[in-house]
């Protein structure tokens, strides 16, 4: 006999039902991410400490990205197979390639059409070249955070939220989250989380509620941090800027975004707000959205 058999029928159906509530699979995600990511981070201020020597500082950043990233994954894999008890579909080995070149593409291109209306306005001037080397730092932490933070805002917050609220107030949520975690980087404004928020927040979970498949998002999150930070020599996210080029920024604080970067400009925000409307539109359109629990009740 098995064990399931031994409760009454009335609390296996209210189990499942507390079980596969949304905010419990929030909850149990969490546990798993946060013990994987924790435990790897671990691991790697360990071997930075008994590698510090005989390793370069590239080398260590690389190794605890990879641990990191990693046990992200990992541990997203394990909740999807243990708790939701079923593949990771939104991570398809098979879409990688496509979907992930596609996120990047988007990524360069977005952020090259913003710093060329930007140079336009005279806000962003080019005065030097530096070596390709300063590459290796901005690529290892924008596949980090590309990885990581699309993992734990798209794949986690996102995707449980939306199957109890639906897609329209899941947006809403998930990007007032993501502004406000990034309210605590350096440089950080009201104007800056909110611009994030209606910036990446609402365009990344438009493209994954129009694919389905993380890959894309992140992708353009990787593309996005690196062309800015790497290649045009911005800051990104209030960070100090370390790219091929050598630039400056004159001029207002709202065209340049100031201290914290771009990201934090009307010029950014503008861009990104257009193409959220057409991302909604079409979402619209293909009908790709999700109905709250109480709408499909009803229905």
């Amino acid at each position: 006999m098995s064990e399931a058999r031994d409760y009454p029928l009335w609390l296996q159906e209210r189990g499942r039902r507390i079980f596969w509530f949304p905010l419990t699979r929030f909850v149990l995600a969490m546990i798993f991410f946060v013990a994987t990511v924790g435990l790897a981070m671990g691991i790697g201020s360990l071997l930075t400490g008994s590698l510090g020597g005989s390793v370069s500082k590239s080398g260590l950043s690389a190794l605890r990205m990879l641990l990191t990233c990693t046990a992200a994954v990992a541990g997203y894999w394990l909740y999807c197979r243990w708790i939701e008890n079923r593949k990771m579909i939104e991570m398809n080995p098979q879409k990688l390639l496509g979907q992930t070149g596609l996120g990047l593409l988007l990524g360069f291109g977005f952020i090259s059409l913003i710093m060329l209306l930007m140079a336009a306005c005279g806000s962003y001037k080019i005065s030097g070249l530096n070596s390709a080397s300063v590459l290796v730092p901005v690529l290892i932490m924008s596949l980090q955070a590309g990885i990581v933070e699309e993992i734990l805002s798209r794949g986690i917050i996102f995707r449980i939220a939306e199957e109890g609220i639906g897609t329209w107030l899941s947006v809403i949520l998930s990007a007032f989250i993501f502004g406000f975690l990034h309210s605590w980087n350096p440089n950080a404004t009201i104007f800056s989380s909110v611009s994030i928020a209606l910036t990446a927040g609402v365009i990344l979970a438009m493209l994954y509620v129009l694919t389905r498949q993380l890959w894309i998002v992140i992708g353009m999150h990787i593309a996005w941090n690196f062309t800015l930070g790497g290649i045009y020599g911005a800051p990104v996210s209030g960070g100090d800027p370390a790219g091929l080029f050598t630039a400056s920024f004159p001029g207002p604080e709202w065209i340049t975004g100031g201290s914290f970067g771009p990201e934090a400009s009307v010029i950014t925000l503008g861009v990104f707000i257009l193409f959220g409307i057409f991302l909604i539109r079409k979402s619209i359109r293909n009908k790709s959205y999700i109905k709250p629990l109480w709408r499909k009740k009803n229905d």
